[in-house]
């Protein structure tokens, strides 16, 4: 892991502004599980889940999943000091977190035994490929100097392209 220029002046973003992020990327993840689980229930695999049930069991499960996911992501984040600090035991631990989570949900709010297995199924697939796709935990973001640094540039570039003549 490299070190961060500015590790002394490291102020990390609050838990609520970090739960906020993953709550906007769990909006969509949301829209996926509720349309998976209601589709195959209407497949006749497992026991039909209502349209309404999907969408709870799907908003309850995501926010339970990035509230631990958050969490585990801020023991990092203030270890490293670091406001992304890319780490393999943060990847394994964040792919793991869903499948006991949507489970026990599955169990509370499904239908039926099986509604807990595939509401566990539907949920890891969907989490995973949103972190694959969207949040690649295990790579190292930008410190607080690079993004001080990219501000700037932006800023002078800004001023120098929109500079009356």
């Amino acid at each position: 892991m490299a070190e961060t220029d500015d590790a002394s002046d490291f102020v990390p973003p609050t838990f609520s502004f970090a739960l906020m992020g993953h709550l906007a990327t769990g909006v969509v993840k949301v829209v996926a599980i509720a349309l998976l689980l209601w589709g195959v229930g209407l497949t006749g695999w497992t026991a039909r889940v209502p349209a309404g049930t999907a969408i709870v069991t799907a908003s309850v499960v995501m926010i339970a999943i990035e509230l631990a996911t958050t969490g585990v992501e801020r023991i990092f984040v203030l270890r490293h000091r670091h406001p992304d600090p890319g780490s393999v035991l943060m990847t394994v631990i964040v792919t793991v977190l869903p499948v006991p989570i949507s489970f026990l949900i599955g169990l509370l709010l499904a239908p039926s035994p099986s509604g807990a297995l595939l509401t566990m199924g539907v949920t890891t697939v969907v989490d995973w490929a949103a972190l694959v796709a969207l949040e690649r935990p295990w790579v190292e973001g930008d410190s607080q100097a690079d993004i001080r640094r990219k501000y700037e540039q932006t800023k002078a570039m800004t001023q120098d392209q929109f500079r009356s003549e």
